[in-house]
């Protein structure tokens, strides 16, 4: 029991983070929204015309633009990024609960699927019924791909890759690399309702095994 309870402690250090970065999330999506990114973005690209340059500003051009206008960062080229990467963050966070792990006798179990199978589908049971549970466990299964085949691992299928050739002393391209846009197909309005659903459904189980092993 101390072993299965130890590896959802993990899985609750996960989905706390989880619950965090959504909400970080949110207030990106909220400062976004005040026009503040896009509008230091073309204040920024006015400049470059004027500079006649489409490199980035440094140095002192950096510092005038900034001195005039306020911070460069976030433009919006920045919020995309970072909201690229926190909901890339949550997948692979997520992914976690169901990804092979190591365990430590008397502590910690270790995470095979026959170890968390079992555990999940109870949880996901008793935080969700119909139509959401369905929904909730597709999430899963594309969550888990997208960890093992982009978040975490670069795999050839995430990727389209062209090889080209040049004659010497001749520009031209070598090789192109196209980037999956496998991110854009989650529900983010779902997984922001579901997420903290299934984290209070995995507290409950706690609670209930704690309670079973005489530990509350």
């Amino acid at each position: 029991m101390k072993e299965t309870l130890g590896r959802l402690y993990l899985w609750q250090v996960a989905l706390n983070r989880i619950i965090d970065l959504l909400a970080l999330r949110q207030r990106v999506g909220r400062f976004c929204n005040t026009g503040r990114p896009m509008e230091i973005t073309e204040l920024y690209d006015k400049e470059r015309r004027r500079l006649k340059t489409g490199l980035r500003l440094e140095g002192e051009a950096l510092n005038s633009f900034e001195n005039k206008h306020g911070s460069l960062f976030p433009d919006i080229h920045d919020i995309q990024l970072i909201d690229e990467l926190i909901t890339e963050e949550i997948v692979i966070k997520f992914g976690t609960i169901f990804n092979g792990g190591y365990g430590k006798p008397g502590i910690i179990a270790g995470n095979n699927k026959r170890f968390w199978e079992p555990i999940i589908d109870e949880i996901v049971s008793e935080a969700f019924s119909g139509d959401i549970r369905v929904k909730f466990i597709k999430f899963i299964e594309d969550a888990k791909a997208y960890r093992d085949k982009h978040g975490a691992h670069f795999d050839q299928e995430s990727f389209i890759m062209t090889h080209g050739n040049k004659k010497p002393d001749e520009d031209g391209v070598v090789y192109s690399v196209g980037w999956s846009s496998a991110l854009l197909t989650f529900d983010w309005s779902f997984a922001s309702d579901a997420l903290p659903v299934f984290s209070k459904a995995l507290n409950c189980h706690v609670k209930k095994l704690q309670k079973e092993a005489g530990i509350i």
